[in-house]
């Protein structure tokens, strides 16, 4: 009887195409829409293969004159041999200018959207995306600084050619990463920690680092593969209530309970098929977007973990809204979720857009919420994160189901223990 449940549900919604179509062809028209028109702009807005800025580094400094300088000083100093030797290998191991050139010179990344030009020559306007000016005297007063806390009036400056361009926006979060480097060499310089040892790795090393840019890139299409499959799968179960209390409207219900099924097991089967028919929505879209876009996840063990996960989801959805329709008798309950709930709750979530790019509040909100869950493993699980990274939203996603299905227990008893 079980399995008549079942199929019965499933054949409800497979002998209406016209829903069909709008929960198979409505997401993907959608991913292919917004993936296409705010791709530019989730992307960076500006391919970044194509830029390329230009840096005039106007360098009037001496800076290894200035060294040899300060350890000339150093040596003929009073100061004690234990001393000389910590304030020679700090100055030895910071040349602010020559490692700022150096880095710009040698750094692969850099080199390939940054061209630097360096002399001592003034340069005509609109040559350069931004021109640096190091003054003469930088080194000798910034070693004075770093060492005796003398205040230094030398100082960088630079000017950019448009202030509105991405190009200039690079050259200057590269001045301001490099001037935290710089605070981080005066701090470390005033806890007298010899950075020559650090450099030259003499301490152990425990862990390792690494980059977040191993992990793999995010773009819009298999944002929105996620966002739209994570938002439409709730609609299939609110299709699936709907069909269950027009049953009711219908009497149907009330003739499965004459034939003496147990309402669990119509409500079963409302599970079941809310679960069998967003698997198969699922598979089908990120296996269209996979084909077609390329949207594919770096693991197919926790890709299908989480599909399992969101499927029950799904299923318990379907199966609150549908007793709450017949607790309440209403057969507005399944289209005010269709309408309202759902839209709220991926707004929320995020698959409209991404919500990390707001932060704070929201940012906090979605990943709590039960489709902000979903898109955050399904993207964690994308980017080559193992199973431990999504124990949260593993639990988040459990959490929300239980509850899911404790409300329809609760909607669905009445009083001496009898199901309504």
């Amino acid at each position: 009887m079980f399995f008549h449940m079942v199929k019965k549900e499933i054949l409800m919604i497979w002998r209406r195409p016209r829903e069909l179509v709008v929960l198979l062809l409505m997401p993907f028209i959608l991913i292919t829409i917004l993936g296409s028109a705010l791709g530019a702009i989730m992307d960076g807005g500006e391919d970044s293969s194509s830029l390329q800025a230009k840096l005039l580094v106007l360098l009037k400094d001496d800076s290894v004159k200035a060294q040899q300088e300060k350890i000339s000083e150093i040596n003929g100093s009073s100061l004690s041999l234990e001393e000389k030797q910590l304030k020679i290998a700090t100055v030895s191991s910071i040349d602010p200018v020559a490692a700022f050139i150096n880095e710009l010179q040698e750094n692969k990344e850099l080199k390939k959207i940054v061209t630097v030009t360096i002399t001592d020559k003034e340069a005509k306007k609109g040559e350069y995306s931004g021109i640096l000016t190091i003054p003469s005297g930088f080194t000798e007063q910034f070693y004075h600084k770093l060492l005796d806390g003398k205040e230094m009036s030398a100082a960088w400056s630079f000017k950019e050619e448009d202030s509105t361009s991405l190009s200039a926006t690079v050259l200057k979060d590269i001045l301001e990463s490099y001037q935290q480097e710089l605070s981080y060499a005066k701090t470390a310089a005033d806890l007298n920690i010899d950075l020559s040892q650090e450099s030259q790795g003499n301490e152990p090393v425990f862990g390792s680092m690494e980059s977040i840019t191993k992990k793999k890139e995010v773009d819009a299409f298999a944002y929105y593969a996620i966002g739209m499959c994570a938002m439409f799968v709730f609609y299939v179960a609110s299709t699936v209530a709907g069909f269950a209390f027009q049953q009711k409207e219908d009497y149907m219900y009330q003739r499965i309970l004459l034939a003496n099924v147990s309402p669990y097991t119509f409500f079963l089967g409302i599970f079941v098929s809310a679960f069998f028919l967003s698997f198969i929505q699922l598979h089908l879209l990120f296996g269209l977007s996979a084909v077609i876009y390329g949207v594919v996840f770096s693991s197919f063990i926790q890709y299908f973990l989480v599909t399992i996960l969101l499927n029950i989801l799904a299923a318990s959805f379907a199966v609150f809204a549908a007793a709450l329709a017949f607790r309440t008798d209403s057969r507005s309950v399944p289209t005010l979720f269709t309408n309202l709930l759902i839209p709220i709750l991926a707004f929320i979530g995020g698959s409209y857009f991404d919500l990390s790019a707001i932060g704070g509040f929201m940012e906090k909100l979605g990943e709590y919420s039960p489709v902000g869950a979903t898109i955050t493993a399904y993207i964690k699980v994308y980017q080559g994160y193992n199973i431990l990274d999504i124990t949260g939203q593993i639990e988040a996603i459990l959490l929300f189901s239980g509850a899911l299905l404790l409300g329809a227990f609760a909607l669905l008893m009445r009083k001496r223990g009898a199901i309504i």
